[in-house]
């Protein structure tokens, strides 16, 4: 193919078949209810922070610090998720896919503390925050250090990036991971690979015609955005296997509109950079977020990373433990590259699975992923990995919300300024799920707020691909 007709402009032509191969309508999750935009609406002034655990790194952001959000504002969509959509939406189907387990003498127990956890909910306003108990995990003291300053909060004045990651750690606890292992969301992530595989093999077999034009800028762009839309499939409302053929509509209707709804494109950088490191590549690093189709173009980004040297290899940074629904972790990186090798997919076959057998890919978990901790505090392991990397790409909007602190920050405030402080080059690929952000322009806030003045920050529709290089700086 020629290589003009892979470049995002044209993304008509390369995912035309998308539409026509997936012609249908299901129904679809109900839509969240809008959330005002206005910076106004967030939480009121607050420099509360997340506590530092000994030995993490504390270099902050060049930026001077804004007002950490809360969910006590109604109207916002922190207080939507924290005083409705965490106990109707998640918790309710938690419930359900974990149906069987609940059902027997041994899963009264379990059922018995998710009453609890759904009566606390119930309340948010005045429930308070529990300590995390010791289950076996590595990380409980940890967890006791996080929660210490909010032992008198509730589930609202406390920061929602704290509460939010600590309901997750709750349902770790509650289903005794640490001690059997067993993954309350696992049903969830393998409906999502499964239901994903069709519009796999439609996007693999085009990421080989882009490869075999042979020009490593081409093939980056197409991976790459590939990577960033495929974060539209998750607003925490995983696909079912017969959602499917309309998710492949929607994303093919995304990555054709994405050079509209970008609000800050760093990509020329980015190929810059990576092309700094000629022949060598050098490690790349994946902080990934969630399993399934996203996971999926995030292999899809590693692989095109390889194939046209830009990297020599390539790390994927995963979650200790189940969180979030649908994050990912080492099973599931695992478990995705297996399932597409035996269901055919040329790449996955051909070598992925090569990849991990070499060491050209490598998987490193760690439980600082699943934490509420703003990526200026890291412990000293974590940094020192990531300071191996020429580049990190950040996946997803939790992960930014981390990038950023979960914080108020002035829209227009350039990402540099915020991202200074990160121990390698790092590229945040995010579509706008919550209502915070940095680094774009006034003129496209604008035109975003012209189309979608509700919910433009917290559907999906619109995105960053932005990068620094902090050594540069």
């Amino acid at each position: 193919m020629h290589e003009t007709c892979v470049s995002l402009g044209l993304a008509a032509v390369l995912f035309a078949p998308f539409a026509a191969a997936f012609v249908g309508s299901t129904s679809c999750p109900a839509t969240p209810r809008p959330i005002p935009s206005c910076r106004h609406r967030l939480a009121p002034p607050t420099m509360i922070s997340t506590p530092t655990a000994e030995g993490m790194s504390t270099t902050k952001p060049r930026a001077t610090l804004p007002p950490i959000i809360l969910s006590n504002v109604p109207g916002t969509w922190a207080y939507d998720t924290m005083s409705r959509r965490i106990r109707d939406d998640i918790l309710v189907r938690i419930y359900a896919e974990n149906d069987a387990l609940l059902s027997t003498p041994e899963g009264a127990n379990i059922k018995a503390q998710l009453d609890q956890l759904k009566q606390e909910l119930s309340t948010p306003q005045t429930s308070s925050l529990s300590p995390i108990q010791n289950d076996g995990g590595p990380d409980v003291s940890v967890w006791g250090k996080i929660m210490a300053p909010y032992a008198k909060s509730n589930w609202l004045d406390a920061p929602w990036l704290v509460t939010e990651f600590y309901f997750y750690r709750r349902i770790v606890q509650i289903f005794g991971y640490f001690q059997t292992g067993y993954d309350p969301f696992k049903d969830q992530k393998r409906l999502g690979l499964e239901g994903a595989l069709e519009l796999t093999q439609q996007l693999a077999a085009r990421a080989e015609e882009v490869h075999k034009a042979g020009e490593p800028e081409t093939g980056l762009r197409f991976a790459l955005f590939a990577s960033l839309w495929g974060n539209k499939m998750d607003l925490s409302l995983w696909p079912s296997q017969s959602d499917a053929i309309n998710k492949a509509q929607i994303f093919a209707n995304v990555l054709e509109a994405s050079s509209i709804n970008l609000l800050a494109d760093d990509f020329p950088a980015v190929a810059a950079h990576l092309k700094e490191g000629g022949k060598e590549g050098g490690r790349v690093d994946i902080i990934v977020d969630n399993a399934g189709f996203e996971l999926i173009t995030d292999l899809l980004l590693a692989d095109a990373l390889l194939v046209h040297g830009l990297a020599a290899k390539v790390v994927f940074h995963t979650k200790g433990h189940p969180t979030f629904v649908s994050d990912a972790m080492d099973k599931d990186v695992q478990e995705t590259i297996e399932y597409l090798a035996a269901a055919g997919v040329f790449a996955a076959k051909d070598r992925w699975v090569s990849y991990m057998k070499t060491g050209q890919w490598e998987l490193h978990a760690h439980n600082y992923w699943a934490q509420p901790f703003p990526f200026w505090e890291r412990p000293r392991d974590v940094s020192e990995d990531l300071k191996k990397a020429r580049l990190a790409f950040v996946k997803g909007d939790a992960n930014y919300r981390r990038l950023l602190g979960d914080r108020e920050w002035e829209l227009g405030t350039p990402f540099e300024e915020v991202a200074s402080y990160f121990p390698c080059p790092v590229v945040a690929l995010r579509t706008l799920k919550a209502e915070l952000g940095c680094g774009m322009a006034e003129g496209e806030v604008g035109r975003a707020i012209k189309a979608d003045a509700k919910d433009w920050m917290v559907t999906g529709k619109y995105g960053v691909a932005q990068f620094v290089d902090p050594e540069k700086l």
